[in-house]
């Protein structure tokens, strides 16, 4: 019946004809034509007539109920309890039922409240319900399997709450639901696996709030949802894998808030959303892995805000929406390859470090990403990571730098610039080793020569006073120098004068530091100079002098500005 147009319909448009002709074992033949929104016949299905009176006559007799291929009107299991004057909750036992190819027709709704399925098997499959509503409200469907496999609902709302499925398998795969809501709220999906693949739900409201799956897979995959609420709230699943990959959930919002993830791997993957609000707030992915890759969330608002992960991948997705990532806690997330147009807010709410790693290897940053470099610990997001390269850590660290600098933190920006420069120095380091010859000398000699030049003395411009700390040790270290060999060693060489004998020309300490201050500033009054091998001293203390002052010119211009 998939094969068929009728699947892809939401709305059952149809005529049922009742002929009084045996079809197979039934006295009857009904003749269902379906038709599309032009009113344009589409297919036609034979069925067999089964009347609600033989059927309540089988439960009576504890038969099998073989519904194949039947047509049914208006089944009612609470009108069966009316004429046996039963309580409403009462269970009603169905013997290894089977309605395969069956279409429940009615003017209502198909009412499977309270029915206790028994055998091995409870079978829909390629079954049809018409546009009323179909209602399996506090069924337990016993320890069989069950399936509802291409099976086709109408207008009406579908009705699975308080239901019990059984520790075997459930299917709804290739499953149609039309455009009614659709409840699935305290359902206990048991101890077998759960298939929603390649189901389709119409534009009505899908909830399976307080749902609970347990130790199987539960998959979604390739499942298409209309424009209605999507609602897993507080739903449980167990210790099996959960897929939603390719699932297209359409506009309006998805609700995942509070949900018990359990500690299966959990998919994602290729998925897309529409305009709405998805919330994954104070869900818990236990310590399963977590992948959103490829992922499209649409132009609404994401929030993962207080949800709690071990590791969550969101590699190569598009990021249009604002996506709140404030999680409780976190060991990693992957934000690798992705295109940030919106917001990314991982600024934490409290003082406390939520986040141990980050990974953004490949971001492009065109709207903006919120994080601290002290709240969010950003030095040992980036360095904890064991997978990455020095060059691919010195990348993230640029790309944070310039993410600050657009977002106008400029003393985090000074941090970020400091760790991207340091990774790259050293990633220079390991490709000059690893050349071997001649460059491996010349990588320590230009290692250790930016280490000290670049990052001890202004940490690459970023901190004028430390340029001025720098200057005042340069000075005070050729003072010394002057003074020492002056007074012990004047054969190598000492300060000399100008100044007439009549004046007081001691090579003291005093004019050590003197004669060391204005060759460091380049003044040069001539009253003192240098002789012996204290010349070349001097040369490169003036050479020093000059390059910490332009040093110092360009960080400090570099704060004023900004």
């Amino acid at each position: 019946m998939l094969d068929s147009p009728l699947h892809e319909q939401p709305l059952l448009r149809y005529k049922v004809d009742i002929i009084e002709k045996a079809f197979r074992s039934f006295t009857k033949t009904v003749m269902v034509g379906f038709f599309d929104e032009n009113m344009k016949k589409v297919t036609e299905f034979k069925f067999g007539y089964v009347s609600n009176e033989e059927i309540c006559a089988w439960i009576d007799e504890g038969k099998d109920i073989n519904l194949n291929g039947a047509y049914i009107l208006n089944f009612s299991l609470t009108d069966y309890r009316v004429e046996k004057g039963l309580d409403d909750s009462v269970f009603i036992k169905l013997n290894n039922f089977s309605a395969k190819k069956a279409f429940f027709d009615c003017d209502v709704k198909s009412d499977f409240s309270y029915a206790e399925f028994i055998g091995p098997k409870t079978i829909f499959d390629a079954a049809i319900f018409g546009n009323g509503g179909a209602d399996f409200n506090h069924a337990n469907f016993g320890d069989g399997d069950t399936s509802f496999k291409k099976g086709k609902f109408g207008s009406g709302m579908v009705n699975f709450q308080f239901a019990t499925f059984g520790a075997g398998d459930t299917s709804f795969n290739g499953v149609c639901f039309g455009n009614g809501n659709v409840s699935f709220v305290s359902t206990d999906f048991n101890k077998g696996n759960a298939d929603f693949k390649n189901t389709y739900w119409g534009d009505g409201v899908v909830d399976f709030k307080f749902g609970k799956f347990s130790e199987g897979d539960v998959t979604f995959e390739k499942a298409q949802f209309g424009r209605g609420k999507k609602d897993f709230k507080n739903l449980e699943f167990g210790g099996g894998k959960i897929d939603f990959r390719r699932v297209e959930f359409n506009d309006g919002d998805v609700c995942f808030d509070g949900v018990e993830f359990g500690d299966g791997k959990v998919s994602f993957r290729s998925s897309s959303f529409g305009h709405g609000e998805i919330t994954f707030k104070e869900a818990d992915f236990a310590m399963g892995e977590v992948q959103f890759d490829q992922v499209d969330f649409g132009s609404g608002k994401v929030s993962f805000n207080q949800a709690k992960a071990d590791h969550m991948s969101f590699k190569n997705c598009p990021l249009n929406a604002y996506m709140d990532l404030r999680f409780a806690s976190c060991n990693l997330i992957e934000l690798s390859n992705t295109v940030v147009r919106d917001i990314v807010d991982l600024m934490p709410e409290d003082n406390e470090i939520h986040l141990k790693e980050l990974n953004i290897i490949g971001m492009r940053i065109l709207g903006k990403l919120f994080i601290d470099w002290k709240r969010n610990d950003v030095f040992n997001l980036i360095y904890v990571q064991k997978e990455t390269t020095l060059e691919q850590k010195a990348e993230q660290f640029r790309t944070l730098k310039e993410n600050f600098r657009n977002n106008g933190q400029y003393e985090d920006e000074d941090k970020a610039y400091l760790e991207f420069k340091r990774c790259e120095s050293k990633a220079h380091l390991e490709e000059s080793i690893k050349k071997g010859g001649l460059h491996k000398p010349l990588g320590y000699i230009n290692y250790y020569f930016q280490l000290y030049v670049f990052d001890f003395v202004g940490r690459y411009a970023t901190d004028p006073t430390r340029v001025i700390a720098n200057m005042l040790i340069s000075w005070f270290t050729f003072s010394i120098i002057y003074y020492v060999v002056s007074e012990l060693f004047p054969k190598f060489g000492y300060v000399a004068s100008t100044i007439g004998a009549g004046l007081d020309v001691r090579h003291d300490l005093g004019n050590s530091f003197y004669y060391s201050g204005i060759t460091f500033f380049t003044i040069g009054y001539g009253d003192y100079f240098a002789m012996g091998y204290l010349k070349p001293v001097a040369v490169f203390e003036g050479f020093s002098g000059v390059f910490l002052m332009s040093y110092f010119t360009v960080a400090f211009v570099r704060k004023i500005l900004r």
